[in-house]
C-alpha cells in the first residue's frame, strides 16, 4: 500500500499547495471580516492575508536553505516567467485598486474605518511589492541552477555557490534601485529578466507608490 507524501513547505513539489493554501487563507479572511466593512475592504484584506502566507513560505525558503538545498530546489521548481509576470501584474493592479479605494472612500465612515482604509492601502502596496521581489528571487535561482552542466549566469563576488539569500539580495537590489550592484550578469535569459524587473520596478515605485503615498497624505490631511 502506497502512502502519500506529507505536505512540507520547503519541498519544491509543494509549490502548488503553497499557492492553494495562501488562496484558502485569503478566502477565510474574506469570510471572517466584520460584516460592517465594504466589499473593497474585504478584497484588500483577503489579498493581504494571502500575500502574507506566501511571504511566510518564501521567508522559510530563503532563510533555511544553503547553497546545496538551493540548487536542489531551484532545479526542480520553476515559478515560470509567465507566473512571475502574472504575480507582478496582479500586485500592481491590486495596489492601484487599493489606492483608488482610499480615494473613493474619502472621509466617509467612522475614524476607525478611515484609518483601516489607509492601513490596508499601505499594507497592500508593501505586501504586493514584497511578493513580487520574492517571485523574482525564486525565478533567478531557477535560471541559475536549471542546467546542471551549465550552472551560472550571475557572477557573485566570492567563490561559494550562491544560495537563496544571494538571489534575494540580487532581486531586491534591482527592485529598489532598478540596477544590479556588485554582481555581473553573463546569461541572456537572466539579463532579459533583469531588464523586465527593472522596468516594472521603476513603474511600480514611481507611479503606484507615489500615487498611494499622495492619496494617503491627502486622506490623513
Amino acid at each position: 500500500m502506497k502512502h502519500g507524501h506529507a505536505f512540507h513547505p520547503l519541498d519544491p513539489r509543494a509549490a502548488r499547495m503553497r499557492l492553494i493554501l495562501a488562496i484558502a487563507v485569503g478566502l477565510v479572511a474574506w469570510l471572517l471580516a466584520p460584516w460592517q466593512v465594504s466589499l473593497v475592504t474585504r478584497a484588500l484584506l483577503a489579498w493581504d492575508v494571502g500575500g502574507l502566507v506566501l511571504l511566510g513560505f518564501a521567508l522559510l525558503l530563503i532563510t533555511r536553505s544553503d547553497s546545496r538545498e538551493t540548487r536542489r530546489r531551484a532545479a526542480a521548481y520553476d515559478p515560470g516567467r509567465h507566473v512571475v509576470w502574472l504575480i507582478v501584474l496582479a500586485g500592481s493592479a491590486v495596489s492601484l485598486f487599493a489606492a483608488a479605494a482610499v480615494l473613493r472612500q474619502g472621509h466617509a465612515g467612522t475614524p476607525f474605518l478611515q484609518g483601516l482604509h489607509v492601513a490596508l492601502c499601505i499594507a497592500t502596496v508593501a505586501i504586493s511589492w514584497l511578493v513580487t521581489q520574492s517571485a523574482f528571487t525564486l525565478r533567478y535561482a531557477h535560471l541559475y541552477y536549471r542546467d546542471a552542466d551549465r550552472e551560472g549566469g550571475i557572477d557573485f563576488p566570492g567563490r561559494e555557490p550562491p544560495d537563496d539569500p544571494d538571489f534575494a539580495y540580487f532581486a531586491f537590489t534591482i527592485g529598489m534601485t532598478f540596477q544590479v550592484s556588485d554582481a555581473t550578469i553573463s546569461s541572456r535569459p537572466i539579463r532579459r529578466t533583469v531588464l523586465g524587473q527593472a522596468l516594472l520596478s521603476f513603474l511600480y515605485n514611481t507611479v503606484i507608490l507615489a500615487l498611494a503615498l499622495n492619496l494617503i497624505v491627502g486622506e490623513l490631511g
